[in-house]
């Protein structure tokens, strides 16, 4: 019995296609390793502290005013003996702001009936116009704490932020096409 051995060389297009391979996987893992480092640094650097996770920067949103105005020490804790103050008001009207939204989402999710929806963005617009007269109280305290060039700063900050607003009301204000 003969047996006949079969040209073991490979195919010439196996080779073409591991070279394909080797020139799509080295950029693809270079892109990994280049993003996970980025996502890294992108991490680290958005922390406002070593303390605060990304579920509680939304508390310190406008943080940089407040160090932009220079505030003494004194005044810091002025300001923090205003913001303990009005904690017992503000902190049931976030509450009541946030109740009436989730009841909102809710009941459009639900599908629910035009008049019931009509109902809780009332009961919305009841809870958000109490916290901004909380809200309101605080700022009128605090302004009363700073010095004229402190308070010439903040009021170029809120110009700033209301023509900001202006400009997305003007822009959402246009006819689509």
């Amino acid at each position: 019995m003969h047996v006949t051995i079969r040209n073991r060389d490979p195919f010439p297009t196996s080779q073409l296609v591991h070279m394909k391979f080797k020139y799509f996987l080295v950029p693809v893992l270079a892109m990994l390793g280049f993003g996970g480092l980025q996502a890294q640094n992108a991490d680290s650097a958005a922390s406002p502290s070593p303390g605060y996770g990304h579920h509680h920067q939304w508390r310190h949103r406008h943080a940089w005013i407040w160090k932009k105005l220079n505030l003494t020490d004194v005044q810091k804790t002025q300001i923090k003996s205003i913001k303990q103050g009005l904690k017992g008001q503000t902190r049931p009207a976030l509450a009541a702001v946030l109740t009436a939204k989730l009841k909102l989402q809710q009941d459009i999710d639900a599908n629910s009936d035009k008049g019931i929806i009509a109902a809780d963005a009332s009961a919305l617009a009841t809870a958000q116009s109490q916290f901004a007269t909380v809200r309101a109280t605080e700022l009128t305290q605090i302004k009363a704490v700073l010095s004229q060039e402190q308070q010439t700063t903040l009021s170029d900050f809120q110009k700033k932020r209301q023509a900001r607003m202006q400009n997305w009301i003007n822009k959402l204000s246009q006819p689509t096409t």
